[in-house]
């Protein structure tokens, strides 16, 4: 289904009503698996009590988990608020995120600055 990006927003609201309030426990993982069922492997050799070839994939992708776990990073570096971060088996994946949130608070910072503030 659609994802309701207005989660967004509903967490600066309330992250502003509490000043004191941390984000988190945010983060990536890459144990939880769910069994899908795939085609049969073979319909003519189907019998009465066989199963399906079962086919592993994420509880939840690792691109929508990078996406909100990047915007609630970056709303804490917005709101200068700490985190309480969970990882479990997505090392590489949380390293690229942190890289990904300091590029984009590069854009909004330092070349917003830059705009405002030109070189002369």
């Amino acid at each position: 289904g659609e994802c309701d990006e207005d989660w967004y927003n509903q967490l600066k609201q309330r992250l502003k009503k509490q000043p004191d309030a941390i984000v988190g426990e945010i983060g990536l993982d890459g144990a939880r698996w769910v069994e899908v069922d795939d085609e049969l492997k073979n319909l003519e050799n189907h019998k009465a009590g066989s199963i399906w070839k079962r086919t592993r994939i994420l509880a939840c992708p690792m691109d929508l988990q990078r996406k909100a776990f990047e915007d609630q990073l970056y709303l804490a570096a917005e709101l200068q608020r700490p985190v309480s971060i969970h990882v479990v088996r997505a090392w590489g994946e949380l390293f690229d995120s942190f890289d990904a949130v300091m590029e984009r608070m590069k854009q909004k910072y330092i070349f917003e600055d830059e705009r405002h503030n030109p070189l002369e």
